[in-house]
């Protein structure tokens, strides 16, 4: 759990890293040595703040993973859909303090942040973590006791 993915949709960052040396554009090549496209990679130094990038030459959806480090906060543990399961909800940050120099110039600090909710499964005792869920598998805690179950919300192809 320690490695949290960013999406960006700036080409600021894009520039930022390449001027910082944390990434840069390279030609992919066939094995004959014809170059058929290129894509950002990574560079030595880039490797040693950041453990990947999906980046693009321009537009919306550059992804980052991040490695940290972090603080992480608790924000709620549920009963997971299989016995022996719990959710848990947490927010994390990056430790602003110890973050790389090259990592806080490139990126705002707002955008280091995010809300995950983890599955974690008792194995012999021990909770270990099994993975991140999607929000479409995120379990709703049942209602208190005496309250009514929630009403789902039905969404028709008409109303947008």
């Amino acid at each position: 759990m320690n490695h949290f993915k960013v999406t960006f949709h700036s080409d600021d960052l894009v520039e930022c890293g390449v001027k910082s040396d944390l990434w840069k554009l390279v030609e992919v090549t066939d094995r004959n040595g014809n170059a058929w496209t290129t894509t950002y990679r990574l560079t030595e130094k880039g490797t040693k703040i950041v453990t990947a990038i999906s980046l693009k030459e321009s537009g919306r959806g550059h992804e980052i993973l991040l490695k940290g480090p972090y603080r992480i906060e608790v924000n709620g543990i549920t009963d997971g859909s299989q016995p022996g399961t719990k959710q848990v909800a947490f927010r994390w940050d990056i430790d602003w303090d110890k973050a790389s120099d090259d990592l806080k110039a490139c990126i705002p600090r707002f955008e280091l942040s995010g809300n995950e909710v983890a599955l974690f499964q008792l194995d012999n005792n021990n909770w270990r973590f099994v993975s991140y869920l999607n929000p479409e598998e995120i379990q709703a805690p049942p209602p208190p006791d005496g309250a009514p179950a929630p009403i789902p919300v039905v969404s028709s192809p008409l109303a947008h």
